[in-house]
């Protein structure tokens, strides 16, 4: 199945690699392509117009999982379209897939306490818990999403970038 991991788009490849990794056999929604005028146009069909992914395990049995990949941003739109569709909660089980990627920063909330911001990772909102985030509910992708604690007596100065001023075209003239 080493080819049909390339299939939708970079979200939707990311979420069906790590569920293939936990075992699960994976079916992307179908893209098609429509021209519009002068251009052709990519689209994707989704699964009950609702859907990107439907994943299946057998062995050891788990139910139907169905899940929408998104980013943090749009979790809210992405509810409004996936909560009307009538699935059995105790035959499958409802998610949206939402990626938080960016780049790795320091956390700004506290003062005393420096650690790093998990970043690249996919949070997952259940409709079984009525789309309340939990922290347990986190799918690293690549690296580990935990903060990285720094000791107290780390200096200052590997916190502080160096900043490069632009170059201007009379310095690159001396």
């Amino acid at each position: 199945m080493g080819g049909t991991v390339t299939k939708g788009n970079r979200l939707q490849v990311l979420a069906r690699k790590e569920l293939e990794k936990q075992g699960y056999v994976v079916h992307t929604a179908v893209r098609s392509v429509q021209k519009r005028g002068p251009i052709w146009i990519s689209q994707t069909t989704d699964i009950f117009n609702a859907f990107d992914l439907i994943a299946t395990r057998i062995n050891p049995p788990q139910p139907l999982r169905f899940v929408q990949v998104t980013t943090a941003s749009h979790v809210s739109e992405r509810i409004r379209k996936v909560d009307p569709v009538p699935i059995n909660p105790g035959l499958a089980s409802v998610e949206i897939w939402a990626y938080v990627g960016g780049r790795k920063r320091l956390d700004r909330r506290y003062k005393t306490r420096r650690m790093w911001l998990p970043r690249n990772y996919f949070q997952i909102y259940l409709k079984d818990r009525n789309w309340e985030p939990d922290r347990r509910d986190r799918v690293a992708v690549g690296e580990e999403i935990g903060g990285e604690h720094w000791p107290e007596n780390r200096p200052t100065e590997d916190l502080v970038s160096v900043a490069v001023p632009p170059t201007t075209r009379r310095a690159a003239k001396a």
